[in-house]
């Protein structure tokens, strides 16, 4: 569990990563001021882009009320607005396309569906892939070896 003073520098560094220019309007609709975090892409979304993204079950963070780790933290800074436009909107026109209004769910939503998880603009190099949430990793991998250990125990 990370102590007082780490939690409050973590929540200091969203906040400044909040108001880089790329990251001051949400990333799928351009509303301004997004008070989330999409874990799955470590993008900054508005409050209507939360509700669509938790739909696909794209895990996403309040800024204000959750708590950031460090690592969650540290693959915030290697990625937000601008990385996930290089990598998932690739190939999108923005002289010829616009983003959805923020008042249009139901467009909002057919976008998120197209750029997320039909990845339909998306760069297609293998090196253009967000970063990683390490602590999922290492929880994954301690869960593997202790149900390993366990059936060694059990059937040895």
């Amino acid at each position: 569990m990370a102590t007082r003073k780490e939690e409050e520098r973590n929540e200091k560094i969203i906040r400044g990563l909040m108001k880089l220019p790329p990251n001051r309007k949400c990333i799928n609709c351009n509303s301004l001021g997004p008070q989330y975090v999409c874990t799955n892409f470590w993008t900054f979304v508005c409050m209507t882009c939360s509700g669509i993204h938790r739909e696909f079950t794209h895990r996403v963070k309040s800024v204000s009320m959750a708590k950031f780790t460090s690592q969650e933290v540290d693959s915030l800074q290697n990625a937000g607005n601008q990385r996930a436009r290089e990598i998932y909107l690739k190939n999108w026109d923005f002289q010829r396309q616009r983003l959805p209004d923020s008042s249009n769910v139901d467009k909002i939503r057919e976008f998120i569906r197209h750029v997320y998880v039909d990845r339909r603009y998306a760069a297609t190099k293998s090196s253009d892939k967000p970063p990683r949430d390490m602590q999922a990793i290492y929880s994954c991998i301690f869960i593997c070896l202790c149900t390993a250990i366990f059936f060694k125990l059990i059937f040895a």
